[in-house]
């Protein structure tokens, strides 16, 4: 028979979210150029963030809750950047850098008011970071039957029957003689960096002029699946744990271990700190007497590359440290060009 049924309740209060930002900066340049820079520092209060409610009524309520400006959060951050310019002799040169920081934090974050004190400790998201991530410590592979029969905490809940060597070793950082969820702890900071760097060079002797952008990020952390992002590949093969690699730092466990192998840890989430030289370019200006023969006003022959050099922990998993962490990424290339840029 036909019939009805709520959609659940309205909020004709629901509004847009609130934002107040506060800005300071500062723009200094002495010396004609000789010393140069800027300096920004800003806080940005949001509230009014739509959540739904969860502990205000009981599941016998009959209605699900409409969502309601709760929530609440500030982030705050800086940058400041410093540069010289001039001339020495036949070089002029424009050298500057710049680093960056920011991170946001929650005041106010619906949840259930906790009163057991280790789910306070790792639950709680009111007054944390909102990139704040928990999980285990891990103390490298068992390399050893032996290793496992003298742990002194049960690992597996199940007197450490599932565990054999290769499999990832964890910490019992409470000591109460079991692995569970109270042993988790701050492992990283989110998949976002919180500090970015650069540094930029633009040098000229003569007719040669050279120009390079570095760049860098570091505070923020990469979730390593090995499993899904490496299987079928020779180096998820040569770099997993064998019994002829009884390596307690292998890259990768023995295959099909011990479900404990796939809980959230360290072992798996790895810095993602880099420097990386994104682009540089060499070039030479052709003198004017020798313009004059072939009619033209400037050539210039170059040669130019981006993303030459990377210096990052991500290398050896064959992982970009720019690479986002969900989705397919198209990798980023190396390329390298020579040219000649004429005028009439």
């Amino acid at each position: 028979m036909p019939g009805l049924i709520s959609t659940g309740l309205a909020n004709p209060n629901l509004t847009w979210e609130k934002i107040k930002i506060s800005n300071l900066g500062v723009d200094f340049s002495f010396l004609n150029r000789k010393l140069y820079g800027e300096i920004d520092a800003f806080y940005r209060q949001r509230s009014g963030i739509p959540t739904t409610r969860i502990t205000s009524l009981p599941s016998t309520f009959g209605a699900s809750l409409p969502p309601e400006n709760l929530n609440s959060l500030n982030d705050r951050g800086f940058e400041f950047n410093l540069g010289t310019a001039g001339k020495m002799g036949e070089v002029s040169y424009d050298v500057s850098g710049n680093i960056s920081w920011a991170r946001a934090e929650w005041d106010h974050f619906e949840e259930p008011e906790y009163t057991d004190k280790d789910q306070k400790s790792i639950y709680q998201r009111s007054g944390q970071w909102i990139d704040r991530n928990v999980g285990y410590l891990s103390d490298g592979l068992f390399t050893s039957q032996s290793q496992i029969e003298k742990l002194n905490f049960d690992q597996d809940l199940q007197g450490n029957k599932t565990l054999r060597p290769g499999d990832v070793r964890y910490k019992d950082v409470n000591g109460d003689g079991k692995l569970d969820w109270k042993d988790q702890v701050d492992i990283g900071k989110g998949n976002i960096p919180h500090w970015m760097l650069g540094f930029n060079t633009n040098l000229k002797y003569k007719n040669f002029d050279l120009s390079a952008v570095f760049q860098g990020a570091f505070g923020y952390y990469t979730y390593v699946n090995l499993a899904s992002t490496l299987a079928g590949s020779t180096f998820y093969y040569d770099q997993r744990w064998t019994t002829t690699n009884n390596d307690p730092n292998a890259i990768i466990p023995r295959l099909g271990g011990a479900g404990t192998n796939g809980l959230f840890s360290d072992y798996y989430y790895k810095k993602s700190s880099y420097i990386r030289l994104k682009s540089a370019a060499v070039g030479y200006t052709m003198p004017k007497q020798w313009l004059n023969k072939i009619a033209f006003s400037q050539v210039r022959i170059y040669v130019a590359g981006t993303n030459l050099l990377t210096f990052s922990k991500l290398s050896k998993f064959g992982i970009d440290p720019e690479a986002p962490n969900v989705g397919w990424y198209y990798p980023q290339q190396r390329t390298i060009s020579f040219g000649v840029n004429a005028s009439f």
